[in-house]
């Protein structure tokens, strides 16, 4: 079963029962179609909008990012804030699933679905950063500006 099923049947509902919607245009604007790479969530919340992006490896690599953020609903969409689920707080970034270094034949079923379940854990995290704006361990530090 490939990463972006596990993803749909595993994750999402979560995202659902806090509200969040899947769409196929970003930030409500028929001009910004999203990728065939994204899962895109989102969810209003008064004047502002809650995103919760499933990005996955462009070359098919079972692997994928999760990015976070809160907008404004009104265009230009300000930004509230935004972070990324990663491995360690010290980190921006980072693709959760099979590493780029293992050979392809190297990573299993068994693997993906390990990934899975350790994303999971890891929800509640991201849904208390978007509607409390507090980091924990699987939150990426901010960006300094």
């Amino acid at each position: 079963m490939s990463m972006g099923r596990l993803v749909e049947e595993h994750l999402l509902p979560s995202y659902f029962a806090a509200g969040f919607e899947r769409v196929s245009v970003q930030l409500r604007d028929p001009k910004e179609a999203v990728s065939s790479r994204e899962i895109w969530l989102e969810r209003s919340c008064n004047e502002e909008i809650d995103v919760v992006i499933f990005n996955f490896d462009k070359y098919r690599r079972p692997a994928f990012q999760v990015h976070l953020h809160r907008r404004e609903i009104l265009p230009p969409h300000h930004w509230v804030r935004a972070a990324n689920l990663v491995q360690k707080s010290s980190q921006y970034l980072h693709f959760w699933g099979k590493p780029w270094w293992l050979p392809t034949r190297y990573w299993t079923e068994h693997m993906s679905a390990n990934t899975i379940d350790c994303m999971r854990e890891k929800t509640e995290d991201a849904l208390v950063f978007l509607e409390k704006n507090e980091r924990c361990r699987n939150i990426s530090k901010p960006v300094e500006t």
